[in-house]
């Protein structure tokens, strides 16, 4: 047996049936599991898993192949969830109606851009995990690029304070 095949007998997984050659998207899906540490207690949990991955894998590489897209899109800790699992993060339970009688200010239109990552404004992104806190998120890093833009030093500030300290929109279930 392989060392390779030793390996994936390690993570649960009967990947290596006569030493035969394992697809290319399932040693993605494999360097995926050990970058992310993932472990699957079954070997249909593994296989499910597995068909999530081949699927975003088939999907992603789609996108990126668009040469009209200016971007591009990879794997992240979500690629073996299904899409209720993903919604279920989302799961958003604030308000139902919001104000709509926004203030338009009048600015200056410009055909210039500002890249504030370049300037180094911009902290790296962040993972809310399972809580419905983008709201703190969002507020977070608006007040990191301020402070940089006034002081010139890039600060990394405490989402969860802000969530902790929220008593009337939720918390990690979504708010304002």
């Amino acid at each position: 047996m392989s060392h390779f095949c030793a390996a994936a007998a390690l993570l649960g997984a009967n990947l290596c049936e006569n030493d035969t050659p394992i697809a290319a998207t399932e040693m993605t899906f494999i360097n995926h599991m050990a970058e992310h540490g993932l472990s699957f207690g079954t070997t249909e949990e593994y296989t499910f898993r597995l068909a999530e991955f081949t699927a975003k894998d088939a999907e992603y590489k789609m996108i990126n192949a668009d040469e009209t897209n200016t971007f591009t899109v990879g794997h992240n800790y979500m690629s073996s969830w299904t899409k209720a699992e993903y919604k279920k993060m989302l799961g958003y339970t604030g308000p139902k109606s919001v104000d709509t009688n926004a203030t338009l200010f009048k600015g200056v239109p410009t055909t210039e851009g500002k890249d504030w990552r370049t300037e180094g404004a911009v902290n790296a992104p962040k993972n809310q995990g399972m809580c419905g806190s983008c709201w703190a998120f969002s507020a977070a890093a608006a007040m990191e690029g301020r402070d940089f833009i006034k002081n010139g030093e890039l600060k990394s500030l405490s989402e969860q304070q802000g969530v902790d300290c929220d008593r009337s929109s939720y918390g990690c279930r979504g708010g304002w």
